[in-house]
């Protein structure tokens, strides 16, 4: 599996289900905060789920998002840009969940657990191993690379979007990507 830089991308893994056709509609008055969670949300635990790799967090990390969500929203005009703006909350939450959960299992303060991984009801007990092969290689690979490459390869998101979600230069995401892209074909078999 090699790292596309200027071609169409298309997510190497799909774990749980695409964006709904709700979160794509622009007539949200961002203001509206009941509305706002109310189709945001599964975005947000999705994009979550995703880059924590355990559905045990999740639930909190969407909590937080929106307890911020909530103080800067009167602050947000633009409906178009909410789920950018729920995006970059969500990746800086997770990033700074990722690096406290690798502290912790260094100094041996949190058990390394078995964990639910995001992944589809109808995958295959194949699909099932890669994915959690994939996801034990992730855990050892340094947090922004990891995030680099979730949103990358599992979300489906753009080397541009990766630039605002990530908060670097295109050339440190594209780093970052090889890096991890290297890591996983060394230590995944496909």
């Amino acid at each position: 599996m090699s790292v596309p830089s200027t071609a169409p991308h298309r997510p190497a893994l799909r774990l749980v289900g695409g964006a709904e056709a709700s979160e794509l509609r622009p007539e949200l008055d961002p203001r509206d905060f009941d509305a706002v969670f109310r189709r945001f949300s599964p975005y947000v635990a999705r994009v979550a789920l995703r880059l924590l790799g355990s559905d045990s967090e999740v639930d909190d990390l969407v909590q937080e998002v929106f307890l911020e969500a909530h103080r800067g929203l009167d602050q947000l005009r633009d409906a178009q840009a909410l789920r950018g703006w729920l995006s970059r909350v969500c990746v800086r939450r997770a990033t700074r969940r990722l690096r406290r959960r690798r502290l912790r299992a260094f100094f041996s303060l949190e058990l390394v657990e078995e964990r639910e991984l995001p992944v589809s009801p109808a995958a295959t007990p194949e699909q099932r191993l890669e994915v959690a092969r994939v996801y034990r290689c992730l855990d050892r690979l340094p947090t922004e690379q990891r995030v680099a490459w979730v949103l990358r390869f599992v979300e489906g998101e753009s080397l541009d979007a990766l630039v605002v979600l990530c908060g670097c230069s295109k050339s440190t995401v594209q780093r970052r990507l090889r890096a991890a892209q290297a890591r996983i074909e060394q230590e995944v078999p496909t």
